[in-house]
Protein backbone atom coordinates (compact mmCIF):
# COMPACT_ATOMS: atom_id res chain seq x y z
CA UNK A 1 0.00 0.00 0.00
CA UNK A 2 1.39 3.64 -1.13
CA UNK A 3 0.86 5.51 2.32
CA UNK A 4 0.07 9.09 2.55
CA UNK A 5 0.99 10.64 6.34
CA UNK A 6 2.31 13.17 7.53
CA UNK A 7 6.51 13.91 8.42
CA UNK A 8 5.62 13.28 12.21
CA UNK A 9 4.49 9.22 11.56
CA UNK A 10 6.76 8.52 9.00
CA UNK A 11 9.03 5.26 10.32
CA UNK A 12 12.51 5.82 8.75
CA UNK A 13 14.19 4.37 11.39
CA UNK A 14 17.48 5.10 12.34
CA UNK A 15 20.88 4.59 10.76
CA UNK A 16 23.84 7.36 8.77
CA UNK A 17 22.54 10.01 7.01
CA UNK A 18 23.67 11.56 3.91
CA UNK A 19 22.00 14.98 2.57
CA UNK A 20 21.94 16.82 -0.66
CA UNK A 21 21.77 20.54 -1.11
CA UNK A 22 22.05 23.38 -3.15
CA UNK A 23 26.23 23.79 -3.28
CA UNK A 24 27.15 27.73 -1.95
CA UNK A 25 28.22 28.11 -5.85
CA UNK A 26 25.15 27.11 -7.16
CA UNK A 27 23.66 29.54 -5.13
CA UNK A 28 25.50 32.47 -5.59
CA UNK A 29 24.61 31.65 -9.66
CA UNK A 30 21.22 31.87 -8.94
CA UNK A 31 20.96 34.94 -6.90
CA UNK A 32 22.60 36.32 -9.95
CA UNK A 33 20.70 34.91 -12.90
CA UNK A 34 19.06 37.23 -15.18
CA UNK A 35 15.57 38.58 -14.51
CA UNK A 36 13.16 36.89 -16.24
CA UNK A 37 9.94 38.49 -17.22
CA UNK A 38 7.80 35.44 -17.53
CA UNK A 39 5.28 35.38 -14.52
CA UNK A 40 4.97 32.18 -12.27
CA UNK A 41 1.99 29.86 -12.70
CA UNK A 42 -1.61 30.77 -11.53
CA UNK A 43 -0.50 27.88 -8.99
CA UNK A 44 2.99 29.10 -7.90
CA UNK A 45 1.80 32.88 -8.00
CA UNK A 46 -0.87 32.13 -5.27
CA UNK A 47 1.34 29.93 -3.68
CA UNK A 48 4.24 32.72 -3.07
CA UNK A 49 1.94 34.84 -1.98
CA UNK A 50 0.49 32.64 0.88
CA UNK A 51 4.23 32.13 1.93
CA UNK A 52 4.66 35.97 1.99
CA UNK A 53 1.96 36.53 3.67
CA UNK A 54 2.72 34.02 6.15
CA UNK A 55 6.35 35.21 7.17
CA UNK A 56 4.97 38.83 7.02
CA UNK A 57 2.64 37.55 9.79
CA UNK A 58 5.05 35.06 11.70
CA UNK A 59 2.60 31.88 10.74
CA UNK A 60 3.44 28.49 9.02
CA UNK A 61 1.36 27.03 6.03
CA UNK A 62 1.72 23.99 4.83
CA UNK A 63 3.99 23.60 2.12
CA UNK A 64 6.44 20.29 2.05
CA UNK A 65 5.66 16.81 -0.15
CA UNK A 66 7.79 14.42 0.47
CA UNK A 67 8.43 11.21 -1.91
CA UNK A 68 10.22 8.17 -0.11
CA UNK A 69 11.11 4.49 -1.07
CA UNK A 70 13.64 2.12 -0.47
CA UNK A 71 16.58 0.60 -2.13
CA UNK A 72 18.19 -2.63 -1.67
CA UNK A 73 21.87 -2.83 -1.07
CA UNK A 74 24.50 -0.04 0.28
CA UNK A 75 23.96 3.12 -0.97
CA UNK A 76 26.55 4.21 -4.11
CA UNK A 77 26.62 8.03 -3.04
CA UNK A 78 28.57 9.04 -5.71
CA UNK A 79 25.97 7.40 -8.08
CA UNK A 80 23.21 9.34 -6.08
CA UNK A 81 24.95 12.65 -6.71
CA UNK A 82 24.95 12.47 -9.79
CA UNK A 83 20.76 10.66 -9.83
CA UNK A 84 20.33 13.40 -7.92
CA UNK A 85 21.50 16.69 -10.24
CA UNK A 86 20.19 14.45 -13.53
CA UNK A 87 17.08 15.06 -11.97
CA UNK A 88 17.36 18.72 -11.18
CA UNK A 89 18.95 19.61 -14.43
CA UNK A 90 16.42 18.07 -16.56
CA UNK A 91 13.45 19.70 -14.72
CA UNK A 92 13.36 23.50 -15.35
CA UNK A 93 10.81 23.98 -12.58
CA UNK A 94 13.99 24.08 -10.10
CA UNK A 95 16.04 26.56 -12.16
CA UNK A 96 14.35 29.93 -11.13
CA UNK A 97 14.14 31.81 -8.32
CA UNK A 98 11.13 34.13 -6.93
CA UNK A 99 11.38 37.34 -5.17
CA UNK A 100 8.18 38.45 -3.29
CA UNK A 101 6.72 41.54 -1.98
CA UNK A 102 3.83 42.77 -0.99
CA UNK A 103 3.30 44.33 -4.71
CA UNK A 104 4.88 42.20 -7.01
CA UNK A 105 6.55 39.00 -7.76
CA UNK A 106 9.94 38.64 -9.88
CA UNK A 107 11.47 35.65 -11.48
CA UNK A 108 14.91 34.93 -12.01
CA UNK A 109 15.95 32.26 -14.37
CA UNK A 110 19.36 30.13 -15.21
CA UNK A 111 20.29 28.88 -18.50
CA UNK A 112 22.78 26.91 -18.11
CA UNK A 113 21.05 24.36 -15.65
CA UNK A 114 24.59 22.16 -15.66
CA UNK A 115 25.83 24.80 -13.58
CA UNK A 116 23.39 23.81 -10.82
CA UNK A 117 24.82 21.10 -8.37
CA UNK A 118 23.95 19.77 -5.30
CA UNK A 119 26.18 18.17 -3.19
CA UNK A 120 26.20 15.88 -0.57
CA UNK A 121 27.15 16.15 3.66
CA UNK A 122 27.49 12.93 5.85
CA UNK A 123 25.87 13.85 8.41
CA UNK A 124 26.86 10.57 11.02
CA UNK A 125 24.16 8.60 12.64
CA UNK A 126 20.80 9.99 13.74
CA UNK A 127 17.87 8.29 15.29
CA UNK A 128 14.25 8.19 13.82
CA UNK A 129 13.15 11.78 15.94
CA UNK A 130 16.38 13.39 14.81
CA UNK A 131 15.77 12.08 11.51
CA UNK A 132 12.07 13.47 11.28
CA UNK A 133 13.10 16.42 12.88
CA UNK A 134 15.48 16.91 9.87
CA UNK A 135 13.02 16.71 7.34
CA UNK A 136 10.44 18.97 8.75
CA UNK A 137 13.29 21.87 9.28
CA UNK A 138 16.26 21.48 6.84
CA UNK A 139 14.28 22.55 3.43
CA UNK A 140 15.17 26.16 2.50
CA UNK A 141 11.76 28.42 2.59
CA UNK A 142 9.26 28.41 -0.35
CA UNK A 143 10.95 31.90 -0.88
CA UNK A 144 14.08 30.78 -1.30
CA UNK A 145 15.39 28.88 -4.43
CA UNK A 146 17.10 26.05 -3.03
CA UNK A 147 13.44 25.10 -1.22
CA UNK A 148 13.85 21.25 -2.02
CA UNK A 149 16.98 19.00 -0.39
CA UNK A 150 17.05 15.07 -0.48
CA UNK A 151 18.69 12.00 1.69
CA UNK A 152 19.80 8.89 2.49
CA UNK A 153 18.87 6.57 5.55
CA UNK A 154 21.12 3.35 5.94
CA UNK A 155 20.15 0.50 6.73
CA UNK A 156 21.96 -3.10 7.11
CA UNK A 157 20.44 -4.17 4.25
CA UNK A 158 19.02 -1.43 2.45
CA UNK A 159 18.56 1.95 2.48
CA UNK A 160 15.71 4.47 2.45
CA UNK A 161 15.51 7.36 -0.18
CA UNK A 162 13.88 10.62 0.33
CA UNK A 163 13.11 13.78 -2.00
CA UNK A 164 11.94 16.72 0.30
CA UNK A 165 10.00 18.78 -1.99
CA UNK A 166 8.01 22.53 -1.83
CA UNK A 167 4.77 22.28 -3.19
CA UNK A 168 6.30 25.40 -5.44
CA UNK A 169 8.01 22.85 -7.69
CA UNK A 170 5.71 19.98 -7.14
CA UNK A 171 2.08 18.07 -6.63
CA UNK A 172 1.00 14.62 -6.03
CA UNK A 173 2.01 12.97 -9.94
CA UNK A 174 5.30 15.00 -9.23
CA UNK A 175 6.32 13.20 -6.34
CA UNK A 176 5.43 9.50 -7.79
CA UNK A 177 7.56 10.86 -10.94
CA UNK A 178 10.55 11.97 -8.48
CA UNK A 179 10.61 8.81 -7.10
CA UNK A 180 10.33 6.71 -10.36
CA UNK A 181 13.41 9.13 -11.85
CA UNK A 182 15.65 9.27 -9.52
CA UNK A 183 15.36 5.51 -8.37
CA UNK A 184 15.99 4.06 -12.33
CA UNK A 185 18.20 6.65 -13.24
CA UNK A 186 20.31 5.51 -9.55
CA UNK A 187 20.09 1.86 -10.23
CA UNK A 188 21.33 2.61 -14.15
CA UNK A 189 24.00 4.85 -12.85
CA UNK A 190 25.01 2.15 -9.93
CA UNK A 191 25.15 -0.91 -12.61
CA UNK A 192 27.51 0.99 -14.39
CA UNK A 193 24.90 1.67 -17.22
CA UNK A 194 23.70 5.23 -19.42
CA UNK A 195 20.75 6.73 -17.86
CA UNK A 196 18.10 6.19 -20.38
CA UNK A 197 14.38 8.48 -20.04
CA UNK A 198 11.83 9.86 -22.29
CA UNK A 199 12.08 12.98 -23.42
CA UNK A 200 10.23 15.32 -21.36
CA UNK A 201 8.34 19.29 -21.88
CA UNK A 202 9.76 22.14 -19.16
CA UNK A 203 7.36 23.06 -16.84
CA UNK A 204 8.01 26.65 -18.43
CA UNK A 205 6.08 25.53 -21.52
CA UNK A 206 2.91 24.70 -19.21
CA UNK A 207 3.23 28.25 -17.64
CA UNK A 208 4.08 30.32 -20.94
CA UNK A 209 0.93 28.64 -21.97
CA UNK A 210 -1.24 28.98 -19.20
CA UNK A 211 -0.51 32.62 -18.93
CA UNK A 212 -1.27 33.59 -22.38
CA UNK A 213 -4.63 31.83 -22.18
CA UNK A 214 -5.67 32.05 -18.70
CA UNK A 215 -4.49 36.12 -18.77
CA UNK A 216 -6.32 36.62 -21.60
CA UNK A 217 -9.86 35.76 -20.16
CA UNK A 218 -12.03 38.23 -19.04
CA UNK A 219 -15.29 38.14 -17.47
CA UNK A 220 -16.63 37.06 -20.64
CA UNK A 221 -15.19 33.88 -21.38
CA UNK A 222 -16.80 31.21 -21.19
CA UNK A 223 -14.69 29.41 -17.96
CA UNK A 224 -14.78 32.10 -15.94
CA UNK A 225 -18.84 32.67 -16.38
CA UNK A 226 -18.90 28.89 -15.81
CA UNK A 227 -16.75 29.35 -12.29
CA UNK A 228 -18.98 32.45 -11.38
CA UNK A 229 -22.14 30.30 -12.28
CA UNK A 230 -20.83 27.63 -9.84
CA UNK A 231 -20.38 29.70 -6.90
CA UNK A 232 -23.52 31.43 -7.30
CA UNK A 233 -25.27 27.97 -7.27
CA UNK A 234 -23.17 26.75 -4.28
CA UNK A 235 -23.68 30.43 -2.48
CA UNK A 236 -22.84 30.72 1.39
CA UNK A 237 -22.52 26.57 0.38
CA UNK A 238 -19.19 27.10 -1.16
CA UNK A 239 -17.06 23.79 -0.83
CA UNK A 240 -16.40 23.39 2.73
CA UNK A 241 -16.25 20.44 5.86
CA UNK A 242 -19.38 19.73 7.34
CA UNK A 243 -18.65 19.60 10.45
CA UNK A 244 -16.50 22.38 13.67
CA UNK A 245 -13.03 22.84 13.45
CA UNK A 246 -12.50 25.21 16.56
CA UNK A 247 -10.45 28.17 16.91
CA UNK A 248 -7.86 27.42 13.72
CA UNK A 249 -6.63 31.34 13.97
CA UNK A 250 -3.64 31.21 16.16
CA UNK A 251 -1.52 28.09 14.76
CA UNK A 252 -0.76 26.28 12.02
CA UNK A 253 -0.16 22.85 13.74
CA UNK A 254 -1.73 20.27 11.36
CA UNK A 255 -2.70 16.45 11.52
CA UNK A 256 -3.11 13.89 9.46
CA UNK A 257 -4.99 10.20 9.40
CA UNK A 258 -5.55 7.19 7.32
CA UNK A 259 -8.42 4.50 7.61
CA UNK A 260 -9.39 1.89 5.17
CA UNK A 261 -12.36 2.65 3.20
CA UNK A 262 -12.99 -0.35 1.53
CA UNK A 263 -11.48 -3.43 1.07
CA UNK A 264 -10.14 -5.16 -1.99
CA UNK A 265 -13.36 -7.25 -2.58
CA UNK A 266 -15.33 -3.79 -1.66
CA UNK A 267 -13.34 -1.94 -3.74
CA UNK A 268 -14.34 -4.42 -6.90
CA UNK A 269 -18.01 -4.23 -5.74
CA UNK A 270 -18.01 -0.71 -5.29
CA UNK A 271 -16.29 -0.03 -8.85
CA UNK A 272 -18.88 -2.54 -10.36
CA UNK A 273 -22.17 -0.50 -8.65
CA UNK A 274 -20.25 2.64 -10.36
CA UNK A 275 -20.65 1.15 -13.98
CA UNK A 276 -23.63 -0.25 -13.51
CA UNK A 277 -24.93 3.08 -12.58
CA UNK A 278 -23.24 4.74 -15.35
CA UNK A 279 -20.75 6.37 -13.88
CA UNK A 280 -17.22 5.78 -13.55
CA UNK A 281 -15.13 5.28 -10.01
CA UNK A 282 -14.90 9.19 -9.62
CA UNK A 283 -18.62 9.32 -10.09
CA UNK A 284 -19.34 7.13 -6.86
CA UNK A 285 -16.61 8.99 -5.04
CA UNK A 286 -18.25 12.46 -5.29
CA UNK A 287 -21.66 10.83 -4.62
CA UNK A 288 -20.54 9.27 -1.56
CA UNK A 289 -19.01 12.55 -0.63
CA UNK A 290 -22.74 14.06 -1.32
CA UNK A 291 -24.43 11.41 0.91
CA UNK A 292 -22.09 12.29 3.89
CA UNK A 293 -22.27 15.78 3.48
CA UNK A 294 -26.25 15.64 3.22
CA UNK A 295 -26.17 13.11 6.61
CA UNK A 296 -24.28 15.85 7.96
CA UNK A 297 -26.12 19.16 7.43
CA UNK A 298 -29.25 17.96 5.35
CA UNK A 299 -27.99 19.72 1.99
CA UNK A 300 -29.65 18.91 -0.94
CA UNK A 301 -27.17 19.74 -3.39
CA UNK A 302 -23.43 19.19 -2.65
CA UNK A 303 -20.96 21.75 -3.95
CA UNK A 304 -17.27 20.30 -4.15
CA UNK A 305 -13.83 21.08 -5.12
CA UNK A 306 -11.44 18.16 -6.50
CA UNK A 307 -8.34 18.38 -8.27
CA UNK A 308 -7.18 17.32 -11.76
CA UNK A 309 -3.81 17.01 -13.22
CA UNK A 310 -3.17 19.36 -16.04
CA UNK A 311 -0.76 17.46 -18.04
CA UNK A 312 -1.23 17.02 -21.33
CA UNK A 313 0.52 15.17 -24.05
CA UNK A 314 3.45 12.06 -23.43
CA UNK A 315 6.28 14.98 -22.85
CA UNK A 316 4.30 16.60 -20.16
CA UNK A 317 3.18 13.47 -18.91
CA UNK A 318 6.64 13.05 -17.31
CA UNK A 319 6.99 16.72 -16.45
CA UNK A 320 7.62 17.56 -12.68
CA UNK A 321 6.01 20.79 -11.56
CA UNK A 322 2.77 21.96 -9.83
CA UNK A 323 0.36 21.23 -12.72
CA UNK A 324 -3.11 20.02 -10.28
CA UNK A 325 -5.51 22.10 -10.21
CA UNK A 326 -8.92 22.11 -8.51
CA UNK A 327 -12.19 22.08 -10.46
CA UNK A 328 -16.01 22.56 -8.69
CA UNK A 329 -18.40 19.03 -9.24
CA UNK A 330 -21.85 19.66 -7.96
CA UNK A 331 -24.31 16.94 -6.79
CA UNK A 332 -27.68 16.49 -6.47
CA UNK A 333 -28.78 14.73 -3.94
CA UNK A 334 -32.92 14.18 -4.57
CA UNK A 335 -33.79 10.52 -2.96
CA UNK A 336 -30.37 9.62 -2.15
CA UNK A 337 -30.39 7.33 -4.56
CA UNK A 338 -26.70 6.28 -5.55
CA UNK A 339 -27.24 5.51 -9.20
CA UNK A 340 -29.09 8.66 -9.88
CA UNK A 341 -26.03 10.75 -7.62
CA UNK A 342 -23.10 9.20 -9.38
CA UNK A 343 -24.40 9.38 -12.71
CA UNK A 344 -24.82 13.41 -11.76
CA UNK A 345 -21.80 13.28 -10.45
CA UNK A 346 -19.94 12.06 -13.24
CA UNK A 347 -21.57 14.35 -15.33
CA UNK A 348 -20.66 17.06 -13.36
CA UNK A 349 -17.06 15.74 -12.80
CA UNK A 350 -16.48 15.34 -16.92
CA UNK A 351 -18.47 18.70 -17.74
CA UNK A 352 -16.44 21.02 -15.60
CA UNK A 353 -13.07 19.16 -15.60
CA UNK A 354 -11.70 21.94 -18.02
CA UNK A 355 -12.12 24.51 -15.37
CA UNK A 356 -9.10 22.72 -13.59
CA UNK A 357 -6.88 24.97 -16.13
CA UNK A 358 -8.57 28.07 -14.49
CA UNK A 359 -8.42 28.96 -11.10
CA UNK A 360 -10.79 30.78 -9.12
CA UNK A 361 -8.51 33.26 -8.24
CA UNK A 362 -8.57 34.66 -11.78
CA UNK A 363 -11.72 34.76 -11.61
CA UNK A 364 -11.84 37.13 -8.34
CA UNK A 365 -8.38 38.76 -10.24
CA UNK A 366 -11.28 40.62 -13.01
CA UNK A 367 -13.83 41.58 -10.11
CA UNK A 368 -14.39 41.16 -6.40
CA UNK A 369 -17.13 38.68 -5.03
CA UNK A 370 -18.85 41.86 -4.19
CA UNK A 371 -18.91 42.90 -7.63
CA UNK A 372 -20.04 39.65 -8.95
CA UNK A 373 -23.05 38.96 -6.18
CA UNK A 374 -21.01 36.27 -4.53
CA UNK A 375 -21.71 35.47 -0.98
CA UNK A 376 -18.04 34.40 0.10
CA UNK A 377 -17.79 31.78 3.07
CA UNK A 378 -16.61 31.74 5.87
CA UNK A 379 -16.43 28.02 6.72
CA UNK A 380 -13.27 26.07 6.53
CA UNK A 381 -12.69 25.16 3.08
CA UNK A 382 -12.38 20.81 1.89
CA UNK A 383 -11.10 19.28 -0.93
CA UNK A 384 -12.09 16.09 -1.86
CA UNK A 385 -8.81 14.44 -4.50
CA UNK A 386 -8.83 11.29 -6.00
CA UNK A 387 -5.98 9.09 -6.57
CA UNK A 388 -4.88 5.71 -8.36
CA UNK A 389 -1.88 3.81 -7.12
CA UNK A 390 -2.70 0.83 -9.25
CA UNK A 391 0.05 1.43 -11.45
CA UNK A 392 2.47 0.61 -9.32
CA UNK A 393 2.99 -3.07 -8.79
CA UNK A 394 3.58 -5.06 -5.34
CA UNK A 395 6.51 -4.02 -4.90
CA UNK A 396 7.01 -0.55 -5.25
CA UNK A 397 3.81 0.17 -3.50
CA UNK A 398 5.03 -1.48 -0.34
CA UNK A 399 8.31 0.81 -0.62
CA UNK A 400 6.48 4.26 -2.18
CA UNK A 401 5.13 6.85 0.64
CA UNK A 402 4.03 10.22 -0.17
CA UNK A 403 4.86 12.73 3.28
CA UNK A 404 3.16 15.65 4.36
CA UNK A 405 4.64 18.84 6.55
CA UNK A 406 2.83 18.50 10.08
CA UNK A 407 0.89 21.90 9.09
CA UNK A 408 -2.78 22.88 7.98
CA UNK A 409 -4.00 26.04 6.00
CA UNK A 410 -7.30 25.92 8.79
CA UNK A 411 -9.49 23.53 6.23
CA UNK A 412 -9.57 20.43 5.24
CA UNK A 413 -8.12 18.07 2.52
CA UNK A 414 -9.12 14.50 1.89
CA UNK A 415 -7.91 11.68 -0.17
CA UNK A 416 -9.18 9.18 -1.26
CA UNK A 417 -6.93 6.55 -2.36
CA UNK A 418 -7.37 3.40 -5.11
CA UNK A 419 -4.74 0.34 -4.42
CA UNK A 420 -4.17 -2.45 -6.35
CA UNK A 421 -5.62 -4.38 -3.29
CA UNK A 422 -7.81 -1.62 -1.55
CA UNK A 423 -9.36 2.11 -1.02
CA UNK A 424 -8.33 4.46 1.89
CA UNK A 425 -9.06 7.82 3.07
CA UNK A 426 -6.54 10.23 4.44
CA UNK A 427 -7.38 13.19 6.01
CA UNK A 428 -5.40 15.97 6.83
CA UNK A 429 -6.97 18.72 9.15
CA UNK A 430 -6.03 21.33 11.44
CA UNK A 431 -5.01 19.92 15.21
CA UNK A 432 -7.39 21.25 17.28
CA UNK A 433 -9.87 19.07 19.67
CA UNK A 434 -13.08 19.96 18.19
CA UNK A 435 -11.26 19.23 14.68
CA UNK A 436 -10.01 15.78 15.43
CA UNK A 437 -13.54 14.52 17.12
CA UNK A 438 -15.35 16.13 13.73
CA UNK A 439 -13.00 14.07 11.60
CA UNK A 440 -13.25 11.23 13.12
CA UNK A 441 -17.20 11.64 12.97
CA UNK A 442 -16.92 12.31 9.45
CA UNK A 443 -14.98 9.62 8.33
CA UNK A 444 -17.35 7.27 10.28
CA UNK A 445 -19.94 8.70 8.26
CA UNK A 446 -18.52 8.44 4.52
CA UNK A 447 -17.09 5.54 5.34
CA UNK A 448 -21.18 4.14 5.87
CA UNK A 449 -21.97 5.89 2.52
CA UNK A 450 -19.26 3.72 0.50
CA UNK A 451 -19.96 0.25 2.44
CA UNK A 452 -23.66 0.94 2.49
CA UNK A 453 -22.94 0.82 -1.88
CA UNK A 454 -21.02 -2.34 -1.71
CA UNK A 455 -24.05 -4.09 -0.25
CA UNK A 456 -26.41 -3.79 -3.43
CA UNK A 457 -28.03 -7.48 -4.36
CA UNK A 458 -27.39 -9.53 -7.26
CA UNK A 459 -30.96 -8.27 -8.30
CA UNK A 460 -29.85 -4.62 -8.04
CA UNK A 461 -27.18 -5.05 -10.48
CA UNK A 462 -28.79 -7.03 -13.08
CA UNK A 463 -31.69 -4.30 -13.34
CA UNK A 464 -29.01 -1.25 -13.43
CA UNK A 465 -26.85 -2.96 -16.51
CA UNK A 466 -30.08 -3.26 -18.03
CA UNK A 467 -30.92 0.44 -17.85
CA UNK A 468 -30.09 2.17 -20.92
CA UNK A 469 -27.60 4.53 -19.17
CA UNK A 470 -25.68 1.44 -17.69
CA UNK A 471 -22.41 1.73 -20.25
CA UNK A 472 -22.15 5.12 -20.87
CA UNK A 473 -18.68 6.90 -20.00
Amino acid sequence: MVVIASHGSWTPGRGPVTTWTASPASREIMARAEIDPMAPSFQQAQHLRTAYEAKVSGREVPRLIMATWDIDGWCDIAAMTDAINAHLRRHDTYHSAFEVTAESITRRTVDDADRLEFVPTALGFLDQDAIRSLVQTATPGTLEWDCFTFGVIQKADHFTVYANVDHLHTDGTSAGLIYREINLTYRALADGLASTLPPTAGYRDFTARQNLQVGAMTLDSRPIKDWVDFADDAGADWPHFPLGLGDTSTGGEGGIVTVELLNGDETEEFNAACRAAGARFSGGVMACAALADHELTGAETFHGLTPSDTRSGDAHSVSVGWYASLFPVSVPVGDGNFAQMARAAQKSFDANKHLSAVSFKRVLDLASAEELGLTPSDRPSMMVSLMDFRGLVDAEADRFGIYLDNLSHGGINTWIVRHADQTTLTVSFPETAEARHSVHDYIGVLRGAFTDVTEFTPDWLEESAEAPFAHSA
